[in-house]
């Protein structure tokens, strides 16, 4: 992996993009992270909601017949989850649900999978049920649509811009002289007030950030990334702070309303992330259940970002979107009664556990984590 990525760096005159990092590192057919690794579980690097508690997919089952019933109890609607890991969550949502045969029989489940080892496991665990996979969105049924997407987001690529002085710069990975990773920070040319279209040619030829020094080289002008400056409020006093960027992520979600308008439906998007801006890096990477340097052990270990979450609801022009915390949704949709009912049929240990999981998922990643809800009545 680390050998390719040095080619993309040779290639692209000495650095390439975080984003082109990021896809290379976790999305290459061949020596990607989520393409030939198992990234989930006690044995992965990382777990998830659905995998700690049965309460979490409960409560997105109560969720989906309501959001169901909302958009008038369609005769044939089409559940999609983008990313579904190991598949724990669908899973959930089809034990709950298929009491229901009104809303079960209505529905068909489409799974938006790209990685052969999750999609292998997936199939195992959902094996003989009525499921349908995909690599895209693009051919899913002409009818209404939810989709799902929890841990999703956060590892699409981004791009990092660093402001001072007045000025914008890049963060770019780059090669050392002993083959290895680093960021280095690259000029970009302001051509309008209102919006910076970066990258740009920079004409300086070297800069400095504190005690950091800026190398100001061509940058790929091909690239279409946009940091709308009014909306960062930064003013000439500010110095260093940084503005993370993810147009697949706003790409995505603008695909996925276009569907929801076209054929009615709704989504659902729970991810760590924030609101208002935090100007400062959210890169991280994950091995082991540990935080790591996300440039190393490249394609061995997970890389992610903090959701920007009030990006993608401005990235949205046609649907309804509110975004709550994680720890009010679960609420909202019944996680606390929930749990009291399968408290009072628990056993002292099983009480003990259940507790812990409540706590674990509406305290310890209640407030990180959002939830965006999105509706097309």
């Amino acid at each position: 992996m680390l050998a390719h990525i040095h080619k993309l760096i040779d290639k692209s005159k000495g650095s390439i993009s975080i984003s082109d990092f990021m896809n290379a590192a976790l999305y290459h057919e061949e020596y990607g992270y989520y393409m030939n690794k198992l990234p989930l579980g006690k044995d992965g690097d990382f777990i998830t909601a659905p995998e700690i508690s049965q309460l979490f997919g409960e409560v997105i089952a109560i969720w989906l017949m309501h959001t169901w019933k909302k958009l008038g109890k369609p005769s044939q609607f089409s559940l999609v989850e983008l990313g579904p890991g190991k598949g724990t969550l669908i899973h959930d949502v089809i034990r709950v649900t298929k009491g229901y045969s009104s809303f079960f029989g209505s529905m068909s489940i489409h799974l938006v999978e790209i990685s052969p080892i999750l999609r292998k496991i997936q199939k195992e665990k959902l094996k003989r049920l009525d499921i349908n996979w995909h690599e895209d969105i693009d051919n899913l049924p002409k009818q209404p649509t939810i989709f799902l997407a929890n841990e999703f987001f956060d590892a699409l690529p981004i791009d990092q811009f660093v402001y001072c002085n007045g000025k914008w710069y890049e963060n770019r990975v780059i090669k050392q002289d002993d083959n290895s990773l680093s960021l280095s920070f690259q000029c970009i040319t302001r051509k309008k007030d209102d919006v910076i279209p970066v990258p740009l040619s920079c004409h300086a030829s070297s800069a400095t950030l504190g005690s950091s020094k800026i190398d100001c080289k061509q940058v790929d002008e091909t690239t279409k990334n946009w940091i709308p400056v009014s909306a960062t409020c930064m003013t000439e006093g500010f110095n260093g702070p940084i503005v993370e960027v993810c147009p697949a992520g706003i790409e995505i979600l603008k695909r996925l309303e276009k569907k929801i308008v076209n054929n009615g439906g709704a989504a659902l998007i729970i991810d760590y992330g924030y609101v208002y801006p935090l100007y400062k890096s959210t890169l991280q990477s994950v091995k082991q259940h540990k935080y790591a340097n996300f440039l190393e052990n490249v394609g061995n270990s997970d890389i992610t970002a903090l959701v920007n979450f009030q990006a993608l609801k401005d990235s949205l022009k046609y649907v309804n979107c509110k975004i709550l915390t994680q720890r009010e949704f679960l609420y909202l949709f019944g996680i606390k009664e929930r749990t009291q009912i399968l408290m009072e049929n628990a056993n002292d240990e099983q009480r003990d556990r259940i507790f812990s999981e409540f706590l674990r998922l509406t305290e310890n990643m209640g407030t990180l984590f959002k939830a965006m809800l999105i509706q097309h009545l």
